[in-house]
């Protein structure tokens, strides 16, 4: 889809309301500019005395005005819906790319700036929509109607407008053109801005716990000041507009004003320029009818360009490219993972896995070591297809990975990191995530088995408590909750990152019981901080700087003497 059509894209299957909504704008500009030609024929009647067309015309005046309020009235109604279904259109599309795209992708973009994607960029989308919209459609229409009343009224003063008209635009646009680089650059702060304070709130426990609110409170003040700085260049630059165009079309009015009042006093002479006092009346209220459209247009035009704006980020985003995922096989009871001469990097130029060999059989317990940043989440990475092999490949029961579709892969994984996932939501929801169609009964089994139901039964409405991520549970908790998970899955392969961290050792030793139940004839990836716990591991892969330095069992390792050894050592002196 090329990036100027998308908008368009949007609008395409409202063809039917849009076309209602142009008939209603249609009956309200007509209804509304029939008047003015009306009110001169009723001005010049009552010049001559002849007050029942007077009459008349006045009843004929209020049954337009009635219509043209009625149509107004609609029409704003089904600009707000155009507008409405847009949005949540644009909405919908956001969020299914934040689903779609790679994980390579989204840890390239803040949390700050996907927030001002998903709801600042929208509603500055809508507000200028509506109003650009609405102004837009009914100006355009009013322009067409006005020329068309013009030249019945007089079409040499007709002309004159006409020729005079492009000055209006020609200041419009360009103003319009110098705004848009201050328009750019108030979007970019406010997204920094509200990164920021999405951080803020994540962490305020991490805040005040440090002490650090005076300075967090002042880097947001800061970047208020700059955005506020650079908001009102943006807002003073686009004030332009509408004066500008103002004074031009004001000027327009006062030399068709003279040259009518001219023309009325050399029409008994020049019966060609014939002009009566109604006649000029009708054309210079159709004269400043003429130019209000360029006004009202030129009055959102601030909005408009932080519309046009917010739109172009949000059309960057969507044109990003998903996930690419070419597999198409399926696979099941996965018994065996063998890596062949795999190697890995995130740059190019900067090695990680090297010609990585391996064969993992299922019962296996692979273990991860290695410094903070030694990269040992990298293997998991690949080994969930976040990224794929740079050279060589991850083959399962004998199937290349790159052939497996990822979410057929993925569902033969659980996973229960250091970092748990608790969302706004029951006890029993945030469970069953892992499992969509399991019933009550599993998901109170797999509590119970992950020594969760003890406490859950505990707490005041029991598994239908509710509880977010930050409130209702504790740090141990929330952890057993996510262990509650994969106890529900019962995958085939298992990943823990220190999955036990943030409980108590009683509460440590009976999940410790649980996950040795669980991982029974199951391939289990340790990450590992504590190597008293990986003794009994079948493989451990020892990183260092993101290579692997060693590999083997733990007596193995310990009897080279090397990196694993004073890592080991360390821990015990």
């Amino acid at each position: 889809m090329k990036k100027n059509n998308r908008f368009f894209q949007y609008l395409k299957p409202q063809k039917v309301q849009i076309t209602v909504t142009l008939i209603f704008c249609f009956l309200y500009v007509v209804s509304h500019l029939i008047q003015p030609i009306l009110i001169g024929k009723a001005l010049d009647n009552a010049l001559v005395s002849d007050f029942t067309a007077f009459l008349i015309i006045l009843i004929a005046c209020f049954f337009l005005s009635l219509l043209g309020a009625i149509s107004d009235f609609f029409f704003e109604y089904k600009v707000g819906q155009i507008t409405q279904k847009t949005i949540r259109d644009i909405r919908k599309d956001i969020y299914h790319k934040i689903n779609t795209v790679s994980v390579e992708t989204l840890f390239k973009e803040s949390d700050g700036n996907l927030v001002q994607l998903e709801i600042g960029d929208v509603e500055n989308v809508a507000n200028g929509m509506f109003s650009v919209l609405k102004s837009f459609v009914e100006g355009i229409l009013s322009i067409l109607v006005t020329i068309l009343m013009m030249f019945l009224v007089n079409w040499i003063l007709a002309l004159g407008v006409l020729l005079l008209s492009p000055l209006s635009l020609f200041v419009s646009r360009f103003v319009a053109k110098f705004n848009h680089k201050y328009f750019k650059r108030q979007a970019q702060i406010q997204s920094e801005l509200n990164r920021i304070s999405l951080e803020a709130i994540n962490n305020i426990d991490l805040l005040q716990t440090l002490d650090n609110q005076e300075n967090s409170i002042n880097q947001f003040e800061n970047q208020g000041k700059v955005l506020r700085k650079e908001g009102k260049i943006a807002q003073f630059s686009a004030s332009w507009t509408n004066p500008t165009t103002r004074l031009v079309n004001n000027t327009i009015y006062a030399v068709i004003g003279v040259v009518g009042i001219v023309m009325i006093s050399f029409t008994p002479t020049y019966p060609i320029l014939m002009m009566s006092v109604g006649s000029l009346s009708s054309f210079l209220t159709y004269t400043a009818q003429f130019s209000k459209p360029f006004n009202e247009i030129s009055s959102v035009m601030s909005e408009f360009e932080t519309a046009l704006f917010s739109f172009q980020r949000i059309d960057a985003f969507l044109a990003k490219d998903d996930d690419i995922d070419e597999g198409k096989e399926d696979i099941q009871d996965i018994s065996e993972i063998t890596f062949e001469h795999m190697s890995f990097s995130y740059e190019k130029d900067k090695e990680l896995i090297v010609d990585f060999n391996e064969t993992v059989k299922r019962g296996e317990k692979v273990a991860i070591v290695g410094p903070t940043g030694a990269g040992k989440s990298t293997l998991i990475n690949v080994l969930m297809r976040f990224y794929d092999p740079i050279e060589g490949s991850i083959r399962f029961n004998g199937v290349d990975g790159v052939s497996i579709a990822k979410k057929n892969l993925r569902k033969n994984y659980g996973m229960v990191l250091q970092e748990t996932w608790i969302f706004s939501g029951t006890i029993m929801e945030n469970v069953r995530y892992a499992k969509a169609d399991a019933s009550d009964e599993e998901v109170i089994d797999a509590c119970k088995r992950a020594h969760a139901d003890t406490f859950i039964q505990t707490l005041p409405d029991g598994y239908q408590t509710k509880v977010t991520a930050k409130a209702g549970l504790s740090e141990g908790e929330r952890q057993m909750i996510t262990i509650a998970r994969v106890m529900l899955l019962e995958p085939d392969i298992v990943i823990l990152d220190e999955a036990t961290s943030n409980v108590d050792t009683r509460t440590e030793k009976l999940i410790t019981d649980a996950f040795d139940q669980l991982l029974q004839g199951k391939t289990s990836i340790v990450i590992a901080h504590r190597l008293s716990t990986i003794k009994n591991a079948d493989l451990i892969l020892v990183l260092k700087d993101g290579h692997i330095i060693e590999q083997g069992n733990h007596t193995s390792l310990l009897a080279k003497r090397g990196f694993y050894y004073s890592m080991y050592s360390s821990q015990f002196q």
